[in-house]
């Protein structure tokens, strides 16, 4: 079983989808650096901002002295002091929501260069609409020598050969009508082999699938091209530079949907405990002023029971025939 955290960014604009990490080990580095598993690019992240850890049964969370401090559930917690983690909790990092989630089958461990590929995803949705990150890629020889194309927002899929139907439009003898396709989806922008008769070559390897890195040279027939993403030269440079001491944005908007367990009240009870009854309207009207009747009390001494009303009743009764019968031996005299 493994872990799972769902990121967003608490600095992009609109809509966005978490970026989904799993790991099957037991330590999750957190932080700006090339070295973390989970990459965030933001220089209110620090190099290495934190780290989630498997200590026996459980899972805690450790900051590791960031600039900004880590959160756990909306709640600063100590540097280098590990804080246990519960399924579902929101770990605040540099403007960043994680939602923890642990005892999950992972299919496919997040790898380096997944990563890397989601570190550029994030950059791209935390730049300004003005600045733009896109990936492009230019023509290093042949009739369409210096041509840069760039590639469109995802999805998109834009087609490579010699084919005129061809987004990407090679006039290569030695390529395929329909030689290759690059596939631009959120975490990065995958080359696939589409059949072709002399293959895809990245570098000097024949590959059929495969994520591209920022300046990958591909060969189609005998036309070279050179991949380029400017989000990842600007996550390596974000790792050169100082920490920005900031308070971030909210994350009450942008934050990974996740189930929090309501908080208890200082009572003891939860905000929906059935068992805590809300006073009356008219109980609180600021009018009702005089203070409620006192209940009458019962008189101190000893309550008459049936079992008394009995022996009283006959003892009455004696007294009656004793009478009677006294007042007989007189009038017998």
């Amino acid at each position: 079983m493994g872990v799972r955290l769902l990121v967003r960014s608490c600095w992009a604009s609109g809509s966005i989808e978490d970026a989904v990490y799993e790991f099957d080990q037991t330590r999750i580095v957190i932080g700006r650096g090339r070295g973390a598993d989970v990459r965030l690019p933001h220089r209110a992240v620090s190099v290495r901002h934190a780290s989630i850890e498997l200590e026996g049964t459980r899972y805690v969370v450790t900051d590791h002295g960031a600039t900004n401090g880590t959160r756990v559930q909306g709640v600063r917690i100590v540097p280098d002091r590990p804080k246990p983690l519960r399924d579902g909790d929101r770990i605040e990092v540099g403007g960043f929501a994680l939602v923890f989630q642990s005892g999950v089958t992972t299919v496919r461990s997040t790898s380096g260069e997944r990563t890397s590929s989601l570190a550029r995803r994030l950059a791209r949705e935390t730049l300004p609409t003005e600045d733009t990150l896109e990936p492009f890629v230019t023509i290093l020889n042949g009739p369409r020598e210096g041509d840069v194309v760039t590639l469109p927002p995802p999805p998109a899929r834009v087609r490579v050969g010699r084919g005129e139907e061809c987004e990407l439009h090679l006039p290569d003898a030695d390529a395929s009508r329909e030689h290759a396709e690059l596939e631009v989806g959120l975490d990065g922008v995958i080359v696939r082999d589409l059949g072709s008769k002399n293959g895809v070559l990245l570098g000097a390897r024949k590959v059929a699938e495969r994520i591209l890195a920022d300046r990958d040279e591909l060969q189609i027939g005998n036309t070279l091209i050179r991949f380029e993403d400017p989000a990842a030269a600007h996550v390596d440079a974000l790792e050169s530079v100082e920490d920005e001491a900031v308070e971030p944005p909210s994350w009450e908007e942008v934050a990974p949907q996740a189930a929090d367990a309501p908080e208890a009240a200082a009572d003891g009870s939860s905000p929906e405990d059935p068992q805590r009854e809300e006073p009356f309207a008219e109980d609180l009207a600021p009018g009702n002023t005089e203070p409620a009747p006192i209940p009458a009390q019962r008189a101190r001494g000893r309550t008459v029971s049936a079992a008394d009303m009995v022996i009283y009743v006959l003892a009455s009764v004696v007294f009656a025939i004793s009478v009677m019968g006294l007042f007989w031996l007189l009038q017998s005299g």
